[in-house]
């Protein structure tokens, strides 16, 4: 009897322990829609700093992320909502230096590198020029499709994924097929009018893509596309990677597509919009002998 109970013990903590191993396995792997600005500070002559304060401003919301350096003067800001920031790198008989115009992007790693030159440290230096567009800390390929372009780009029937045929190497896929929504048989159908969430990445299928809201999994398993569609008004930008993705994101072969919505800021905003369609607003097409009746209205 001491022997079974002793296996069972034995056999509990084993699973306990696979358990937590397969936590923190999945913890480490989650997937994300914030940024990292990462980078090494140095003096003059090159040498490393050591214990510099280095801090993160969040320009809308006012909030502060701060980070020392190591003994190699490189310092990691991770976990960064995508938005405006002001950087400011300190240390002991250096001046300040300020960074005010880095905007960082939707998953993107921002290498920004910072020389301090001796001084007091009640002494400031501003420094322009924003985060590199090349994004040396990624591996993946893909484009950015910015807030800007969703509000003032035409988009029929408001579907924002529409937007993402501009990224290279992505086209619409097979006219009628289950990711467009025609069947009406998924969340897709929305949007079928509109294409749905028909995007075919590099020649793959519509159904190899893998999609997510805020870093959450959006993928909708009926028919392996999208779950829930983003508003146009609440998103903020979102990125498009074709290739190479990062080992965080799996699950398809085909395309990422990382959805970052507006988040708060420190001042009262909104916005209200209706698009109406009318046939009293449009002409008479050559080949028609009258105007088909029309009628369209979205708002929200």
């Amino acid at each position: 009897m001491k022997d079974n109970s002793r296996v069972r013990l034995l056999l509990k903590r084993l699973a306990t322990s696979i358990a937590m191993l397969l936590l923190f396995t999945f913890t480490a792997l989650a997937q994300t829609d914030t940024g990292r600005i990462e980078g090494t500070v140095t003096d003059a002559n090159g040498a490393v700093i050591a214990g510099a304060t280095v801090t993160a401003i969040n320009v809308e919301q006012n909030t502060r992320t701060e980070v020392v350096t190591n003994d190699e003067g490189f310092y990691s800001i991770p976990a960064l909502r995508p938005g405006a920031y002001t950087l400011e790198i300190s240390a002991p008989n250096f001046s300040r230096q300020t960074r005010p115009d880095v905007v960082l992007q939707v998953s993107q790693v921002a290498r920004i590198d910072s020389q301090l030159q001796a001084g007091a440290v009640t002494e400031s230096v501003e420094v322009s020029g924003g985060a590199p567009l090349v994004d040396v800390g990624s591996s993946a390929i893909g484009e950015v499709i910015q807030g800007r372009q969703i509000v003032e780009l035409p988009l029929n029937g408001r579907n924002v994924l529409e937007l993402a045929r501009l990224v290279p190497g992505v086209t619409a896929g097979v006219p009628g097929g289950f990711a467009t929504g025609a069947g009406g048989n998924a969340e897709t159908f929305r949007g079928g009018n509109t294409g749905g969430a028909a995007l075919s990445v590099n020649g793959q299928r519509t159904q190899a893509n893998n999609f997510l809201l805020d870093g959450v999994d959006n993928n909708e398993s009926l028919v392996n596309t999208i779950q829930i569609f983003p508003q146009a008004d609440a998103t903020q930008e979102f990125r498009v990677q074709t290739s190479v993705a990062p080992a965080e994101f799996g699950r398809g072969g085909g395309g990422i597509v990382n959805v970052a919505t507006r988040s708060g800021r420190n001042d009262y905003f909104g916005s209200a919009f209706i698009f109406v369609r009318n046939d009293n607003f449009d002409a008479r097409r050559s080949e028609d002998a009258v105007k088909n009746e029309f009628r369209r209205g979205q708002f929200g």
